[in-house]
């Protein structure tokens, strides 16, 4: 990913969340963390994070657009943090009165943008951050509006017939995406399981290059099939939203579509079923790695994870197009 598009990792996260994976990783460097804008706000002086470990103190404030009104608070802040480290962290540029007002404590203050934090997410192997991260490459969206193509249709009713030309034509781009798609995802993930599992020494130094490594190869994925998936439901959509309705009540009982189809019936808004596609279902940002202790998830097998999972959502799409397959085909 660009280090200038890195911005767009946060956008559907607050500062509270922010705060917390923050938490999460000092903890692992061994700090004792206080979260003070979680547990006392009224005293917190600007201090979002405390950190400690033997003699140093670490005060970390976050903004995700400082702006005029964030200057007093700023200001709390540096008052707080005499004899510390202090470290402030913004996601998107600030505005320029912020900016101006700034400047004179550079080299005082130490600021991280997005790039600094994810440096630092990586190395404490993060495991949320990976999820958020790899669920803004192009390839993922492209599986996410999939599912989101498909479930905006499930209402659709479907009359038993054979196949038109017609339809079996965009039926069949479908398909054959789908397979392009699961193939291409299968290969990456082969290829970095082998790597990953072979691994017997951890080197934090290597991170960040094995990470762009896998989403080069996600490029090459995503420009050989990604975009021409989605254009193909995107097309079934369009002309044939009878048959996407059909794959919704196909898949809605079977193995690796109920948990998320049952989520989606339920769903009371458009923007919590998005959601849930791409934080929960695709990417799951809150939802532990299956039978996988917490405290064993590192940076090697999360990135296994989020591949072998990528490769399982896009299975699932193929499959489902195969059950429509046998039952409009049928007599």
């Amino acid at each position: 990913m660009n280090k200038n598009n890195r911005i767009e990792v946060w956008q559907d996260f607050n500062e509270e969340f922010i705060l917390q994976l923050l938490e999460e990783a000092f903890q692992k460097q061994g700090y004792d963390v206080e979260n003070l804008h979680r547990t006392d706000r009224p005293h917190e002086f600007g201090i979002d994070l405390l950190c400690e470990k033997e003699q140093e103190e670490i005060a970390i404030q976050i903004k995700i657009k400082p702006r005029k009104s964030d200057i007093k608070q700023f200001d709390d802040f540096v008052n707080s943090t005499t004899g510390k480290k202090a470290i402030y962290v913004i996601i998107q540029n600030p505005t320029r009165p912020f900016s101006e007002h700034v400047k004179g404590y550079t080299g005082k203050i130490e600021f991280w943008d997005v790039n600094q934090l994810h440096k630092f997410m990586v190395r404490c192997e993060i495991r949320e951050y990976f999820c958020i991260y790899f669920s803004k490459h192009p390839l993922v969206l492209a599986l996410a509006k999939v599912h989101n193509l498909i479930s905006e249709k499930r209402g659709t009713s479907h009359v038993q017939h054979r196949l038109s030309t017609k339809e079996l034509d965009a039926l069949w781009a479908a398909k054959d995406n789908s397979v392009k798609a699961r193939i291409s995802i299968y290969l990456i993930y082969q290829i970095w399981n082998t790597i990953l599992r072979a691994k017997t020494v951890k080197d934090k130094d290597e991170f960040e290059s094995i990470l762009q490594s896998i989403f080069d190869q996600l490029d090459i994925a995503y420009a050989l099939c990604g975009s021409k998936l989605m254009s193909s439901f995107e097309d079934l959509s369009k002309r044939y939203p009878n048959i996407l309705g059909l794959l919704w009540e196909l898949a809605s009982h079977r193995t690796g579509w109920s948990t998320y189809t049952t989520f989606i019936e339920n769903s009371d808004s458009l923007e919590k079923s998005k959601s849930f596609t791409l934080y929960h279902w695709i990417c799951p940002v809150f939802d532990d790695f299956s039978m996988i202790p917490r405290s064993m998830i590192g940076f090697y097998s999360s990135m296994g994870q989020l591949l072998f999972n990528l490769h399982m959502i896009a299975k699932n799409i193929e499959d489902a197009l195969d059950w429509v397959f046998s039952e409009m085909n049928r007599d």
